[in-house]
């Protein structure tokens, strides 16, 4: 109800995504605010059940974990640190496939060069805040109540599948549908589940720490952005991405208690 209340601009104004994606400069304000309500549709469906469903345990309980930030410095490294080599590690495998490489492996995100560390800063803060408009809802709320009843593998899954046909909202409205290739429906699924795993892995080895969770989302939209791929691996780069997860989330199943997503022997926390 909440995604076709922020996509209900583009259809009664008869907006083409497509030509929005190009030029979105004259688009009316409604459809830029509707789209940007659209990003924060988990938080804000979280933050609504917590607030009125009887036993949701209130809005209070819900973002406690976001200030949960006394966790192991190891943690924030593997959550800040961990997309660049699995990137760098993706354009490397497609210029070993006979792709093109990258005119520079790793560089600052586009106009924070030129501004100084306050537009590094104002970036991060920005990537940051839009991990929050998801993060409080899949897994602040989801993952943490699902996985009561079938475990973290399970609830990851689950989390995961929802994830990903969220993100493909673009399909539903008028033009969207021309902005996809068809290996971005696939891949799509394949690194948002394997990413839930991962990031139900971070949120239980800390405690509960939906903090951590938020930097690691944050910093893969930033170090996505630092690691520089050729024009020419628009569609395949993304699918060996989409692998390259799913191998380190089976890793981690295997490695941790598949109920829990927690080490079998005590790691740091």
């Amino acid at each position: 109800m909440l995604l076709f209340l922020g996509l209900l601009p583009l259809y009664v104004l008869h907006i083409d995504l497509a030509k929005l994606n190009a030029n979105s400069s004259g688009a009316p304000p409604i459809v830029l605010v509707g789209i940007l309500f659209t990003a924060y549709t988990p938080t804000v469906a979280a933050l609504l059940i917590a607030w009125r469903w009887p036993g949701a345990g209130g809005v209070r309980r819900l973002l406690r974990p976001v200030t949960r930030w006394r966790i192991h410095l190891g943690w924030y490294l593997v959550a800040l640190l961990g997309p660049i080599p699995l990137l760098l590690l993706a354009d490397a495998i497609y210029v070993m496939l006979g792709g093109a490489a990258p005119r520079q492996w790793l560089a600052l995100p586009s106009g924070t060069a030129e501004g100084g560390m306050s537009a590094v800063l104002f970036t991060i803060g920005a990537i940051i805040a839009g991990a929050f408009g998801e993060e409080l809802g899949w897994r602040g709320f989801g993952q943490a109540r699902l996985q009561r009843g079938i475990g973290a593998i399970w609830a990851a899954i689950v989390i995961g599948l929802l994830w990903s046909t969220w993100h493909l909202w673009p399909v539903a409205v008028p033009g969207g549908l021309s902005l996809f290739d068809w290996t971005d429906f696939p891949q799509t699924y394949l690194r948002l589940t394997s990413t839930a795993i991962l990031y139900a892995w971070l949120f239980n080895s800390t405690r509960g720490s939906l903090l951590i969770v938020l930097v690691a989302h944050g910093a893969f939209n930033l170090d996505n952005s630092i690691v520089q791929s050729p024009a020419s691996g628009v569609h395949t780069i993304p699918i060996i991405v989409a692998v390259l997860h799913a191998v380190v989330a089976l890793a981690v199943v295997l490695a941790t208690n598949p109920r829990t997503l927690t080490w079998r022997t005590a790691g740091p926390r």
